[in-house]
């Protein structure tokens, strides 16, 4: 199974510590993920990313990226490949505009959903494809379903965060039920979606924790936020001044993580106010079928 971390800061910060010196940051998981890593984040009014066919652990550009970039925003994956061919370009996080996409997971049966998800790409999209993921075709479904309902499938434009992750959450549970009435295994779908003013993260069949807080902040002293709303006790109607969205703990002894449940979706608005949608009635995570081999992306 591949690896995410997501993460939106209200002040410009780095994310070598968790990518590459916590207690296990995203290059250790890479020992175990190693097909390929990418780094997506946000600069001015646009996105960025930079990819590798390479596993993280092993790759300097990996190393260099993680020390020099500074953004309010980041989506990092390290992936294990299931569906796709190893190549930079199979690699996550992937970019439309100022949007930037990460899948855990699989859709199980692919080449039988392939040409019902593509039939349902809108045209304009279709020629950004460049690889032969499950995923990336997935992200341009996302995106052709945000584009249906008249928000900006670029992300140039602000949109309302509300109706985008109920969007995004439409369009996986539209896919699962899809898999379910084929009779086929159903897919895993943990998807982070930002346009770096909301961030977006479904857990559908795999782990997915949350952190908003610090143990112990190493910047408390010197820090230059007037609130520091991060060190205060959580209320649910308080905005916070970090979220990070990850598959496994990073960094445990100085942050505080919270299991989502499975088939909740996480809001986290321009306002960073956090909104967690719960499961639908009746939700069962969706299972691993005998046999199936390693979980990618």
């Amino acid at each position: 199974m591949c690896r995410m971390f997501g993460f939106r800061s209200a002040v410009p910060s780095q994310a070598h510590r968790s990518l590459v010196q916590a207690e296990n940051a995203l290059s250790d998981q890479s020992l175990h993920h190693p097909d390929g890593w990418g780094i997506g984040w946000i600069l001015d009014d646009d996105a960025y990313v930079i990819k590798s066919a390479n596993a993280a652990h092993a790759c300097d550009r990996f190393q260099r990226a993680s020390q020099r970039l500074t953004s309010h925003t980041f989506l990092a994956h390290v992936r294990r490949a299931t569906v796709g061919t190893v190549e930079h370009v199979n690699a996550h996080p992937f970019r439309c505009g100022r949007w930037l996409f990460a899948h855990n997971g699989t859709i199980f049966g692919f080449d039988r959903i392939r040409g019902w998800l593509e039939d349902r790409i809108e045209p304009g999209l279709r020629p950004l494809i460049h690889g032969d993921t499950d995923s990336e075709r997935l992200f341009f479904f996302v995106l052709s379903r945000l584009g249906q309902a008249g928000i900006d499938p670029t992300g140039r434009s602000p949109s309302g965060a509300s109706m985008v992750a109920q969007i995004v959450r439409g369009a996986l549970l539209e896919l699962d039920a899809l898999a379910v009435s084929l009779g086929m295994d159903r897919p895993i779908l943990n998807v982070l979606l930002t346009d770096g003013r909301l961030l977006v993260a479904h857990r559908a069949g795999m782990p997915l924790l949350l952190s908003t807080q610090k143990r112990c902040c190493a910047d408390l002293h010197t820090c230059t936020e007037p609130s520091k709303v991060c060190m205060e006790p959580a209320r649910s109607d308080a905005p916070v001044n970090h979220l990070s969205i990850a598959s496994e703990r990073i960094g445990e002894e100085e942050n505080r993580w919270e299991n989502i449940a499975d088939g909740a979706t996480v809001l986290l608005d321009n306002h960073f106010r956090i909104t967690v949608e719960p499961p639908m009635a009746g939700w069962e995570a969706p299972v691993l079928p005998p046999g199936a081999p390693r979980i990618g992306g």
